[in-house]
């Protein structure tokens, strides 16, 4: 399960900003909503970065989706942190040429018995060019452990030929893995943690499959990728097709008799008082291809932990449809530990008693343009007399877009 990520000098983030699942402690808010990892940690199950357009909401899922590529790119992939070109915040001479930072805090195993909980604490520091620092290390029980640390040496920072970049190494005593016969054989461009797991390292194995199989970053749900998927999931679980079906029906869309893959496409059987036709996946609506890759997601992270990041949750979707899929996940999601993070511009995900309030979190811009996310859990409230979705259109939070007057002057209307 995801604990919190930080980011720093990434796109319109320029000073570190931190989303995160830990749960307060209030009384006042659901605990149904919270899975206990330990004595000292509870996880909120489901958070939401809400904002106006164009505050960078969606920075920290670019985040997300740049850690996920660097940590599984292929041995022999040419540079893996060519997603970061660009990406520093431009808005600030000094920050377009420092690294861009991200830091995450993960559980990798919550413990049973007398097993302590274990919890992985990565940093990566990074251009486009080099990696700066890298760093793990292990939360177990109440104490903290060094894994590995792999930090530029000085005299590499200044260099302009990557290929004579060098770095300093450390391992903590718990590290399991190959060590200096890796570094002799890793260059600039690619992490530490990537190399080793590939190389069967047990402790750095740990975090990338949590990244590469729990990690779940949905497509928009219009694209081949997403019919794969589906296609893919429905082959794999055939009982799914069923749950499909009454997932859509619970959407109030209640034509469709039949979800099929014939070839490597998913067909839809329609079905009205009178007739029935078929469609592919390819001519149906957007809103309906979305939700079903919603759907299949929602159905494995039922049945295997997964930590699913939506961007744009609400596109194409009725606030009402919007805030019932929320209620949907909190209802089945039980046993696994799966979390959703959803972005959206939709103030439905407001409603009472939808989400925790230390679920929420605003987003806006600063007076630097760099983007600034807080959560609705540093103001106060009535459980009693709960208003929070008219308290935000009122403007009591902030991160509401600044509306003005438009008139378009066509030059032809222009007195002379």
């Amino acid at each position: 399960m995801l604990i919190d990520m930080t980011i720093a000098n990434f796109k319109s983030v320029k000073e570190p900003q931190t989303i995160s699942f830990e749960a307060v402690r209030d009384g006042r808010l659901d605990a149904s909503k919270v899975v206990a990892v330990n004595d000292k940690l509870n996880l909120i199950r489901t958070a939401a970065i809400i904002g106006p357009n164009g505050a960078g909401k969606s920075t920290f899922i670019r985040a997300l989706e740049a850690l996920k590529f660097i940590i599984t790119a292929a041995d022999d992939a040419e540079n893996p942190l060519r997603i970061l070109a660009g990406t520093a915040f431009q808005y600030d001479p000094q920050s377009k040429i420092e690294p861009a930072t991200i830091n995450l805090r993960v559980v990798l195993d919550k413990g049973t018995g007398n097993d302590d909980s274990v919890i992985a604490v990565y940093t990566l520091k990074a251009t486009y060019k080099k990696i700066f620092e890298e760093t793990l290390y292990h939360i177990i029980g109440r104490s903290k452990k060094l894994m590995f640390e792999r930090k530029i040496d000085d005299a590499s920072l200044l260099a302009d030929d990557d290929s004579d970049v060098t770095y300093k190494y450390r391992w903590g005593k718990m590290y399991r893995g190959e060590k200096k016969r890796l570094v002799g054989k890793l260059d600039a461009q690619h992490s530490f943690l990537s190399a080793s797991a590939h190389k069967g390292g047990e402790t750095s194995s740990m975090l990338y499959r949590w990244v590469d199989f729990n990690l779940h970053i949905l497509p928009m749900g219009v694209s081949q990728a997403s019919e794969k998927y589906l296609a893919d999931m429905i082959e794999a679980h055939k009982d799914w097709v069923e749950q499909l079906k009454n997932f859509l029906w619970a959407l109030d869309i209640t034509d469709i008799r039949d979800v099929r893959v014939q070839n490597g496409r998913v067909i839809f059987i329609h079905t009205n008082v009178t007739q029935h036709y078929a469609s592919y996946f390819s001519t149906e609506s957007l809103s309906l291809r979305r939700l079903c890759l919603m759907g299949i997601a929602f159905f494995e992270s039922f049945t295997v932990g997964r930590t699913l990041v939506i961007d744009d949750f609400g596109m194409l979707l009725h606030p009402y449809v919007l805030a019932h899929i929320v209620e949907i996940f909190e209802a089945c999601n039980r046993g696994f530990g799966s979390q959703m993070l959803v972005v959206d511009c939709n103030p439905s995900l407001l409603k009472s008693g939808l989400l925790r309030r230390d679920g929420v979190y605003f987003a806006e811009k600063s007076s630097e343009s760099s983007t600034v996310y807080f959560s609705l859990a540093n103001y106060k409230f009535s459980r009693s007399k709960d208003k929070t979705q008219a308290q935000y259109m009122a403007g009591a939070f902030g991160a509401l877009p600044l509306l003005s007057e438009f008139t378009f002057v066509d030059a032809s209307d222009k007195e002379v």
